[in-house]
This record gives structure tokens, C-alpha cells and sequence, in this order.
């Protein structure tokens, strides 16, 4: 048997040649570690919506999919501006909507308080609820929740979601209306292309020399000089005698 000593080092004690070589391996085989978020988020607007999206894939510089609505009418996908925003608030309102309004009132000093039973419970409006979208994360509670809704929501409330500039552009009701480019099924489609567009950005995060540095420190790796990981059962070897 033979002991065997070697020098350990954390990532930020690297020289910049050993750093790069340990980013490059950790980018050839880790996965993006939300990505069990991001399939129970799709799961979910699956569910909700009623389609199918296939043949999806994302890395942290691309993403693909493709979009089956077969199990919506074609009318319905075909639905414009404030008839298509109809639609999603008249179907999937609860997504949209904070829970059920608080009763409030005044104190003796103006003062603004939550109304209360005797026995402390609440008073909630059993009828009326806030139109008011708050990004909860209606499916899992996870961020990525709200990235698939955020295209439907801002498009409710007034905002589009412009899929070839990835961003959102503001607009009024009024435009909503004109716009022949708002149908409920490019609406659907912006969503799922939300989804992957923030998780292929949040994968390429990850890749990031920043992020993995505080990887390594929060889990405690530790490298060989020259930037390969180190584990601490090869401290000691052992050999077989004669």
C-alpha cells in the first residue's frame, strides 16, 4: 500500500490556463440544472391550453419546437385582437387574475386596515377578483411559469409580446384590436417560444465563469493544478502487494 499527496486548489486559485480548462469540461458534460423545472412548466401549459408541443430541444445558444393545437378549433386559433383576448380571458382567467378581492375599510384615524370577522377570518369577495397580473408562477411556482404566461398576460393587459425581437412592445387596447397579428394562435406560440427562449438564456448563465465559480465555492470542489476536478477519494491510492 502507498499514500499519495496532492495539491488541491479551489477555482478561484487557478491560473487562468487551468480555469479555462476546467470551464471547458464542466460545459461538455453538465446539463442545464433547471431543466426538470422547465419540462413540469411545459407539462402544465400543456395541460392548460390543450396542445402538444414536439420535437422540442434547447441548449444554451438555440432552442426548437414544434407546436401541435390539433385539440383547438381552427376559429378559435383563427381569432384576432380583442376577440382572440376574449377568448383567454373567458378560458384561462385564473391565470390572470390575483385571488379573490379583500374587503377593506377604514380605522378611527383614516387609516386604511383589512376588514376581519369576530372570529378573524377575512372577508373575500366571493364574485369579484383583481385584474391584475401579478407573475405568481401559476403552474409549479417556479419562474419559468411565468415566462410561458407572459406573452398571453401582456398581451391581455395591453403589452405584445414580439416574437421576431424577443421583447415586448407596448400598446393600447385600441391597437390590440387592429392588429391582425395577435391571434390566439400566434399567441400560443409566443408563449412556448418565451418558455425556451428563458431557459436556453438561463442555461447559457450557467455556462458563465461567474456562475461556475460560485458553483465550485457553494459545493466545495476543488481542482488538481492543472484544472482537472479533484475527489477527495483519490487522496489516498492503494496498490496490491505481491
Amino acid at each position: 500500500m502507498r499514500t499519495a499527496e496532492v495539491e488541491v486548489y479551489s477555482f478561484n486559485e487557478l491560473s487562468d490556463e487551468a480555469k479555462a480548462r476546467a470551464l471547458a469540461k464542466w460545459h461538455e458534460t453538465e446539463e442545464h440544472h433547471w431543466g426538470g423545472e422547465v419540462r413540469k412548466t411545459l407539462a402544465a401549459f400543456e395541460k392548460e391550453f390543450g396542445v402538444n408541443v414536439k420535437s422540442w430541444q434547447y441548449s444554451p445558444y438555440d432552442h426548437r419546437f414544434t407546436l401541435d393545437l390539433s385539440r383547438i378549433d381552427d376559429d378559435v386559433l383563427a381569432l384576432r385582437g380583442n376577440r382572440a383576448r376574449a377568448w383567454f380571458w373567458n378560458n384561462h382567467a385564473h391565470i390572470l387574475l390575483t385571488p379573490t378581492r379583500h374587503y377593506w375599510t377604514h380605522d378611527k384615524d383614516g387609516k386604511l386596515f383589512r376588514a376581519v370577522s369576530a372570529d378573524s377570518r377575512v372577508y373575500q369577495s366571493k364574485v369579484f377578483y383583481d385584474r391584475v397580473y401579478d407573475g405568481t408562477c401559476p403552474f409549479t411556482g417556479v419562474c419559468f411559469d411565468n415566462d410561458a404566461v407572459d406573452p398571453m398576460a401582456y398581451f391581455c393587459f395591453g403589452t405584445v409580446w414580439d416574437a421576431e425581437k424577443k421583447t415586448r412592445r407596448q400598446s393600447t387596447v385600441r391597437t390590440i384590436a387592429a392588429d391582425d397579428r395577435n391571434t390566439v394562435r400566434s399567441v400560443l406560440r409566443d408563449c412556448v417560444e418565451s418558455l425556451f427562449l428563458a431557459a436556453e438564456n438561463d442555461w447559457r448563465a450557467q455556462e458563465s465563469e461567474e456562475y461556475f465559480a460560485d458553483f465550485c465555492a457553494a459545493n466545495e470542489w476543488e481542482f488538481t493544478e492543472d484544472g482537472t476536478r479533484w475527489l477527495r477519494k483519490e487522496a489516498t491510492t492503494r496498490t496490491a502487494s505481491a
